[in-house]
């Protein structure tokens, strides 16, 4: 069976996500699909993540630094897997927001890789979508 959809939209980057969510509000049926997780490479592995770990290395150098200012620290160690942990918490919690935003505004959200087919319908995991639009 094919569902139909008055727009489907593939990748939940920031210009997919924020294109479900706005046809959503003005009315139309959304399905939008991500073979990874919603928020792009951005959140997921690219600025978010990295911003993280930078914030992260600015901690360690005010820490190491602070003898300047008469704190005196010794001993300092890092624990990577603990700064591993809080990327990964950082990054899950901004992607379900994503998702949590979707499912708000009832955008049909599919996870998998999607295929345009000549008909022009779209097939992901298996389903099969159709649409006037495809973005």
């Amino acid at each position: 069976m094919t569902e139909k959809y008055d727009v489907i939209i593939i990748g939940a980057g920031p210009g997919g996500y924020v294109s479900a969510i706005r046809a959503a509000q003005l009315g139309k049926t959304v399905a939008i699909i991500e073979k990874n997780n919603a928020g792009g490479t951005c959140l997921n592995v690219g600025c978010i993540p990295s911003k993280t770990l930078l914030e992260h290395g600015k901690k360690v150098h005010d820490i190491q630094s602070a003898d300047e200012w008469g704190i005196h620290t010794s001993n300092l160690t890092i624990d990577a897997a603990q700064l591993t942990s809080r990327k990964v918490q950082v990054v899950q919690t901004l992607t379900s927001g994503v998702t949590h935003l979707l499912k708000k505004n009832k955008v049909s959200y599919y996870k998998g890789e999607a295929k345009i087919n000549s008909d022009l319908t779209v097939t992901v995991n298996d389903e099969t979508l159709s649409s006037q639009d495809v973005v």
